[in-house]
């Protein structure tokens, strides 16, 4: 037995949600005076096992001994403290973290800002995260692409567009957007009822040679149904091909969904009929969008 056996076994109990039984294994290994350091991964399994399981306050409690007695802590361990901290909603006290970080040789990366950014972002705190964003060079961490996808995402679902305009542009001098970008875009502007933003989008993405994924073509698809333009949803659905893009269930259930709010009852039958030839299993959405458009014939 050694505390590197320890910690495997530690890392399963909690990946199985057994922390009753991880606390047991840990302080059966304080009283045989085995010490968990960041090197062997003890501390790294403890907090992050703690806060992926919502025992924030034993993490927490663990960080501060371990800083107490000088502890070796790594960036890991502070990390899974400050993603426990946001999704938890409490993403004021993140912040307060960074300078103990520095202080303990772990340099907040990008990594952990992406995290600052994406908890600011779920609770809604839009401005402090674009105030954030903008303090990054200054902290000789610059932006990644993931962090230009949540703000754009931020932005997009609280239908400010004009700055998520400015921000693409900013993002087009540094990186080349990819699909998660485009469909972010797209869909916010879609939601946000901006159809020919949205479209104008999509076009670039097909002048630029990208070939857009299944997800990507879902998200046109519902954003045409939506806006009523369901020939053109059909026409992008049979164009699926030409991008070697094989339809899904998701993306039959919108054109069906669409068809019947059109009174298309015919093509919707067909749609129908496809899921059913092409080996695709209809789900309870499937059958409530049938049974509804039905009814409505």
């Amino acid at each position: 037995r050694n505390v590197v056996s320890f910690n495997i076994f530690l890392k399963g109990l909690f990946e199985n949600r057994k922390v009753e039984e991880a606390i047991s294994i840990w302080q059966v290994l304080q009283e045989n005076g085995y010490t968990a350091d960041s090197t062997t991964y003890g501390l790294r399994v403890l907090i992050h096992g703690f806060c992926k399981n919502g025992y924030l306050s034993r993490a927490l409690w663990v960080l501060a001994e371990a800083e107490n007695k000088g502890d070796d802590l790594d960036i890991f361990a502070y990390s899974s403290i400050i993603n426990g901290l946001c999704n938890a909603g409490r993403v004021n006290e993140p912040f307060d973290m960074l300078e103990p970080m520095a202080k303990h040789g772990c340099k907040p990366n990008a990594h952990v800002y992406n995290t600052l950014v994406n908890g600011l972002i779920r609770t809604s705190k839009i401005d402090v995260a674009i105030r954030f964003f903008g303090e990054l060079s200054s902290k000789d961490c610059f932006p990644t692409v993931v962090t230009y996808n949540t703000i754009i995402d931020g932005l997009c679902k609280a239908e400010r567009y004009d700055q998520v305009y400015l921000l693409v542009k900013e993002m087009l001098e540094k990186w080349k957007p990819g699909m998660i970008t485009y469909s972010l875009l797209i869909q916010g502007l879609y939601q946000g009822k901006k159809i020919d933003m949205a479209l104008n989008l999509w076009s670039q993405v097909m002048d630029k040679g990208l070939k857009p994924d299944v997800i990507m073509h879902n998200i046109i698809i519902h954003g045409l149904c939506s806006a009523g333009k369901v020939g053109d949803a059909m026409q992008l659905y049979l164009r699926m091909s030409q991008c070697n893009c094989v339809p899904n269930l998701v993306t039959l259930n919108t054109l069906m969904e669409g068809l019947y709010k059109a009174r298309d009852c015919e093509t919707a039958s067909g749609a129908w009929a496809h899921i059913v030839r092409s080996g695709l299993t209809p789900d309870i959405i499937s059958y409530n969008i049938v049974l509804k458009g039905l009814c409505s014939c």
